[in-house]
């Protein structure tokens, strides 16, 4: 079965100029919904600090377009792990000061939702030829991706659980089966987002 893998669009809003790249990250994190661009993970998931990504990496642009570096158009909302794998992978003509990396779909362009979904296990999949390079580019098959997703999926279940309980009440019959059921996600969410947070923050990790 196939699942969203990103239900809304970005628009950028900043109209701000700075010299430091790094003072747009908090307009990075609300235009791009607090989401990374690539892999579509939410920056509350984790604790290590997202970072502004260089859609046009700077080891292309510093000497023919030195302006890119604080282009609000070309950072990109990442969390670390898609950043380190982007690196500085490029394939264009920087001559044409294009905004354009023809490796990779440009999140606001390109709606990502129409190019990638998820499986019943999480994992991000596309149909598309660019698409599945780019899964193998960023690394997006790891399965520090699909822990992700299922942690996300499981604890919204969980807020879901604790609405129905809140509507029949914990004395009715419905109510102490809600509760059964709740505690026994509760567990199996708690060991998931040991395990994914444990992989993500940790180097020697490499799930």
């Amino acid at each position: 079965m196939r699942r969203n893998f990103r239900d809304y669009t970005i628009k950028r809003t900043c109209t701000k100029e700075y010299k430091d790249y790094h003072s747009y990250m908090k307009y990075l994190s609300e235009d791009l919904k607090h989401r990374c661009a690539y892999c579509n993970l939410l920056d509350t998931q984790i604790t290590t600090p997202y970072e502004a990504d260089h859609f046009i990496p700077e080891d292309v642009f510093k000497d023919e377009w030195p302006e890119l570096r604080t282009l609000y158009a070309n950072l990109v909302y990442s969390c670390k792990k898609c950043n380190n794998a982007k690196s500085n992978q490029y394939e264009g003509d920087i001559t044409k000061r294009e905004l354009k990396n023809e490796l990779f779909y440009e999140p606001e362009q390109t709606d990502y939702g129409t190019v990638f979904y998820r499986g019943d296990d999480g994992g991000i999949y596309s149909d598309d030829e660019k698409g599945r390079d780019m899964i193998t580019r960023l690394k997006l098959y790891r399965p520090i991706h699909n822990l992700a997703w299922i942690c996300e999926k499981t604890k919204l279940t969980l807020e879901k659980l604790s609405t129905q309980i809140k509507e029949v009440g914990k004395e009715s019959e419905r109510g102490r089966l809600l509760c059964e059921a709740k505690e026994e996600l509760q567990a199996y969410y708690d060991n998931c987002i040991a395990v994914f947070m444990a992989n993500y923050n940790n180097n020697k990790f490499s799930l």
